[in-house]
């Protein structure tokens, strides 16, 4: 007995999930890994709006994840001047991190990028990757 194999042609719309499934994993990815535009550029979403910058000229943005407000240092160490505070879950610009006094097992603070201070990375999400100053 001999078997024969013949090559099937599928007609083009058969591709059509194949084509989606590729540009939304090209999309993952894009998102994943984080698109950059030129700066200078605005990018717009479906809508043909602004979307929300993801990657800032000079800073990056941070959470402030403690319960209680955070202070903010006059030097990365939290025997340094108070020079205010954000509340819980404020929106903060870092301009930079250092290594200085370990607060909680983690040695990191943020210098902020749009005012004078420092604060303790234990207690901010940094929504980017922040550069050492």
């Amino acid at each position: 007995m001999s078997h024969s194999r013949k090559a099937v042609m599928l007609p083009l719309a058969t591709h059509k999930p194949l084509t989606t499934l590729a540009l939304t994993a090209g999309a993952a990815a894009l998102s994943l890994f984080g698109a950059v535009a030129p700066a200078g550029a605005a990018a717009t979403g479906a809508s043909g709006q602004a979307a929300p910058a993801t990657v800032r000229s000079g800073y990056v943005d941070g959470r402030v994840v403690s319960s209680l407000p955070l202070t903010i240092r006059a030097a990365a160490t939290t025997n340094s001047a108070a020079l205010g505070s954000y509340p819980p879950g404020a929106i903060v610009h870092l301009s930079c991190k250092v290594n200085g006094q370990t607060v909680d097992g983690n040695p990191r603070w943020y210098k902020l990028y749009d005012r004078t201070g420092w604060l303790a990375a234990r207690y901010v999400a940094n929504l980017g990757t922040v550069p050492w100053c």
